[in-house]
């Protein structure tokens, strides 16, 4: 006879439920310390740490689908956080980057998500931490994840 687990002590279901735990406080720090919705933070801090890039590759690095990337791309460059400029390696893309204003919400970026973070993982040990983010990194690799 096979014993199985309850859906609520299964890995899954735990790393959805810090998964979601995660968002709501991204949300959160996104519109009080950036006066951005969530999406529009994902996109401005994938932008500030990679550089100009396609909306492909936002969309990749971002964990977005290419809808979502493009609509928040469009509605940043309407705010004029970010820029929209031809791509000399493949004219049928545009690169994104960041303005001016960009930047200066982009220097908000590291603290908020150290903020976050602290939150999110305080009464765990730095070694705890450590050891989190290699099993992490592990699954995620070996899934195919890479978000370079």
């Amino acid at each position: 006879m096979a014993i199985t687990e309850a859906p609520d002590q299964s890995l899954t279901y735990r790393l959805k439920a810090l998964s979601k735990i995660a968002d709501r406080k991204s949300s959160e720090l996104a519109r009080d310390k950036l006066g951005l919705s969530y999406p529009e933070a994902t996109v401005l801090s994938v932008v500030g740490t990679f550089g100009p890039q396609t909306i492909r590759d936002i969309s990749r690095r971002g964990n977005l689908d290419k809808g979502q990337a493009s609509r928040t791309v469009e509605s940043l460059i309407a705010q004029q956080i970010l820029t929209k400029t031809s791509n000399d390696a493949d004219g049928r893309s545009v690169l994104i980057g960041l303005s001016a204003g960009g930047r200066k919400i982009f220097r908000k970026v590291g603290p908020a998500m150290e903020k976050r973070d602290k939150e999110l993982y305080k009464g765990m040990e730095e070694e705890e931490l450590q050891a989190l983010r290699y099993l992490l990194d592990k699954a995620l690799s070996v899934n195919g994840w890479d978000a370079s």
